[in-house]
């Protein structure tokens, strides 16, 4: 179990899982809203298609109520991304991101792993390992290359 933070809500039954079969798609959906992961709405059916489609997966349930969720990218051999890590604003700050990112981790056969992080949130990125890259370029959707999204 996570340790207990002072803070609104408190950790009773929290659980990981790498298992998808149990996930409400319509609820996944509401969680990456009140996270926020970005300002665009995730459709169910392809937020479900994308996690399906991933190397690696954590979904994080307290006491049955879905409060987290990650996935990452891989090839296998070289190279690894991590995307869509999103935590419920209310159980920020108790571990549970830096458990996921751990646990994905352990789930990756290489060394080198990138990720998107949401604009103010690199320094918890930092604390699991992260470092800002000088070469890093995208291509991105028109919210992302927006230059108020903070993102470029």
């Amino acid at each position: 179990m996570v340790a207990e933070n002072e803070s609104s809500v408190e950790l009773s039954c929290i659980t990981f899982s790498d298992c998808l079969r149990e996930v409400n798609w319509e609820e996944a959906s509401t969680v990456f809203e009140l996270a926020p992961l970005g300002r665009q709405k995730r459709e169910p059916e392809k937020l479900k298609r994308a996690f399906e489609a991933s190397y690696a997966v954590i979904v994080v349930y307290d006491s049955g109520k879905l409060v987290d969720m990650g996935r990452a990218l891989c090839d296998g051999e070289y190279q690894a991304a991590i995307y869509d890590m999103v935590v419920l604003p209310e159980y920020q700050g108790k571990g549970i991101g830096k458990e996921m990112i751990s646990r994905i981790f352990k789930k990756l056969p290489v060394e080198n792993i990138i990720l998107y992080s949401v604009p103010g949130r690199e320094g918890f990125y930092m604390k699991c390992g992260f470092r800002k890259m000088r070469t890093a370029m995208a291509k991105l959707n028109p919210f992302m290359s927006d230059q108020d999204s903070g993102y470029l």
